[in-house]
């Protein structure tokens, strides 16, 4: 007697989400890589992959920036908790089939003194702690309402005299469907290799035979555990509830957007983050989030300008994320369009 095939499909599918049940919190490296990017998209709560329609939308979904018709460049600077720096940057250039983007993120700590056991008040000596990325995204427009695009990573951490590095894929594409300027997008980030540190420290002096005597010293090399990085899959939705075109009311002067994402990644439990964005005449914004199922971040809030200046925009956005025991961060983007 043959099983029918939706009888078989539920079976598999109670198979998969069986293998993805189990809490792997901690087990992947580089955790910098979940740092969100971009003010406007933090202050949304994250809830930008259906967007992903200005410089930080690579970090996203990197089909987003096929929209995108101008020359732009951006950044931003955040004073994260235990003392830690995290800086990001983007530069968009579009031609007529492909928009391109170089983009980058770092995350630093302040000089540290170095602690030996021998030493434990400190030797004179400091380190630093920096992880870094290094990104090139390519979108284009298959048509004029669906775009797919793709970023590849060079992805390093060092730590003292130690480091390692990978590289990584982002895929992700985007369709603005014809019912009132709904979106939808999905992407898969952190597709790659795995991350072993390696160093000078990792080479000891051991005697290979201490069952001998008279035997001298050979140099060795300690081993450590390669981890692979925070993969996740992500699925947006977002819709204009108040526009000039596509929207379920229109309105020349104000914007209303409602944006949801669900994501789901491989060293935790799935996680739903919505946000909303609010427009006044297309210059001065306010916009708010909120995070489900995240550890210490819930609500996000803030504001953002737009200006134009001798023919160049001019975008600065502000967001603020409650870290609940952790303090609160600020974070301020500066957007030029020429």
């Amino acid at each position: 007697m043959k099983m029918p095939k939706t009888g078989t499909i539920w079976i598999l599918l109670v198979f998969i989400s069986t293998g993805f049940c189990f809490n792997k919190v901690g087990t992947t490296a580089a955790p910098f890589l979940k740092i969100e990017f971009g003010a406007r998209a933090v202050a949304m709560g994250g809830s930008f992959v259906a967007l992903a329609n200005d410089p930080s939308g690579v970090y996203y979904n990197p089909a987003g920036i096929a929209e995108l018709q101008n020359t732009y460049v951006s950044g931003g600077h955040t004073e994260w908790f235990a003392d830690l720096n995290y800086e990001y940057a983007a530069l968009i250039l579009p031609t007529k089939r492909l928009n391109f983007c170089l983009w980058g993120t770092f995350l630093s700590s302040s000089d540290m003194e170095v602690t030996t056991v021998e030493v434990p008040e400190g030797t004179g000596q400091y380190f630093k702690y920096i992880d870094g990325l290094l990104a090139f995204t390519t979108s284009a427009l298959l048509s004029d309402r669906l775009s797919i695009g793709f970023s590849a990573k060079y992805i390093q951490q060092s730590l003292y005299n130690e480091s390692a590095a990978t590289l990584a894929l982002d895929i992700g594409s985007l369709l603005k469907t014809p019912l009132k300027g709904m979106r939808l997008g999905m992407c898969l980030v952190n597709y790659g290799g795995r991350m072993q540190l390696s160093g000078n420290d990792l080479i000891i002096q051991t005697d290979p035979w201490p069952e001998y005597q008279g035997n001298a010293d050979v140099e060795a090399r300690l081993t450590t555990e390669s981890f692979p990085l925070p993969m996740a899959f992500k699925l947006g939705l977002a819709f204009y509830l108040m526009d000039k075109e596509e929207a379920f009311i229109l309105n020349d002067n104000y914007q209303l957007l409602v944006a949801i994402d669900g994501i789901h990644p491989n060293d935790g439990e799935e996680k739903l983050q919505i946000g909303a964005e609010y427009g006044l005449y297309d210059k001065l914004f306010l916009r708010g989030g909120y995070k489900v199922n995240y550890d210490t971040q819930t609500f996000t809030a803030g504001a953002g300008v737009k200006a134009s200046i001798a023919r160049r925009d001019i975008y600065v956005d502000y967001a603020y994320v409650d870290m609940d025991v952790l303090d609160a961060t600020h974070r301020f983007t500066l957007t030029i369009g020429f």
